[in-house]
């Protein structure tokens, strides 16, 4: 009897600390509620933030190049084994042209060149501009400092290294159309490693056309998509960096960061730039992307690493173009401009004859630039 009451004090006294402790653990249970709801809300508002941010960037970019609107283009295709070219033009008392050549052999490239032809008073006057965009590999690290930033030594760690020249790339070109006005092509090079698809897309239109995304792209541009899909991570705590370079192909030209975004190489007064959106959509948010960026002054070659979060699927979209006139025209993310109305502008057959000659010099620049190129000391980084 003694031991069955004392049992049942002891049940009487547990039901009592329970009731006693449910109120508080309940208030415990609340506050991490309520954390973790304010969390939600703050990334809420970042994410939002950030998409505003991205709307307010394309509608600058827009008005700035919405006056190139006005310009309907002729292109010219001629593919190649791994390799694809095109040419499109404009006439205004001469040829104006911008080239592009997207090449998948070894490391992704892709080339492109102003040639501006003009005959005034019996003389003829041609000046052009290169560059290219060089798509080395990806690496992933382990973020020690806490920068964002891969930067090797005893900064970060570095897990892998994935060198684009040893991945097996395939090409496909096809048509598309945004509506009756806007037609162009879309270019792939996809290559698989290790169950990770890696996807560089590159299109060109001939004319101004702002995409679903929102992004405007000029006549005079080409839009490009980076997309890792399926990435096998060695750590959960691991970031990615892409790493890049744009150079010039002849070696008078000099390579310069030009604002947070964008990289020119200039050529007396034309110039080749590449730029991106500070910008990209992990797994469909938007999120903020870390850029490193350093000159090898010698080589007359910048680099520029992309630096991204974890994700399954990572998408970034910078856009790479052509351009005569004052350096502060190139339609970078940050500065705005005027606006006018479009009017088609086609150019004749002798015209496009011209072309033809002028792109047979700049071919044969390219050429011997590819064949002279040596892949920047950073290459050697990564292995």
């Amino acid at each position: 009897m003694d031991m069955m009451q004392k049992n049942v004090s002891r049940l009487i006294a547990a039901t009592l600390v329970i009731i006693l402790l449910t109120p508080s653990l309940a208030l415990v249970g609340a506050s991490a509620v309520y954390a973790k709801s304010d969390r939600a809300e703050e990334m809420k508002n970042k994410i939002k933030g950030i998409q505003e941010q991205v709307k307010e960037m394309n509608n600058m970019r827009f008005e700035r190049i919405k006056k190139m609107f006005n310009e309907k283009r002729l292109i010219i295709m001629y593919k190649g084994p791994n390799y694809v070219n095109f040419i499109s033009t404009k006439s205004e008392e001469g040829v104006y042209s911008f080239i592009i050549r997207i090449h998948a052999g070894g490391t992704p490239s892709i080339y492109v060149g102003l040639a501006n032809y003009t005959k005034e008073d019996g003389n003829k006057t041609l000046y052009w501009v290169n560059g290219v965009l060089k798509v080395f590999g990806i690496v992933e690290y382990v973020d020690k400092n806490n920068d964002g930033l891969y930067i090797q030594k005893d900064n970060d760690t570095k897990l892998q290294y994935v060198n684009f020249a040893h991945l097996n790339w395939k090409l496909t070109v096809e048509k598309v159309k945004v509506d009756d006005n806007v037609q162009g092509w879309r270019v792939q090079m996809i290559a698989n490693d290790r169950g990770a698809t890696y996807n560089i897309t590159t299109q060109v239109f001939n004319t101004g056309v702002r995409l679903k995304d929102g992004t405007p792209v000029a006549p005079y541009e080409a839009k490009i998509d980076f997309s890792f899909e399926n990435f096998t991570w060695s750590s959960k705590e691991s970031r990615l960096a892409l790493i890049t370079s744009f150079i010039g192909v002849s070696g008078s030209s000099s390579v310069t960061h030009y604002g947070n975004t964008t990289e020119v190489v200039m050529e007396r007064n034309a110039y080749a730039y590449f730029t991106w959106a500070p910008t990209a959509k992990v797994d469909g948010s938007d999120v903020d992307v870390k850029v490193y960026k350093r000159s090898f002054r010698s080589e007359m070659m910048n680099f520029t690493e992309f630096n991204y979060p974890q994700g399954s699927k990572i998408v970034h979209d910078p856009i790479i173009g052509v351009l005569s006139g004052s350096i502060e025209d190139i339609p970078a993310y940050e500065i705005p401009a005027s606006v006018t109305k479009p009017t088609p502008v086609f150019p004749g057959l002798y015209l496009i004859a011209s072309t033809v000659a002028v792109l047979a010099i700049i071919g044969v620049v390219v050429v011997a630039a590819r064949k002279l190129l040596v892949e920047p000391k950073i290459f050697k980084l990564f292995h």
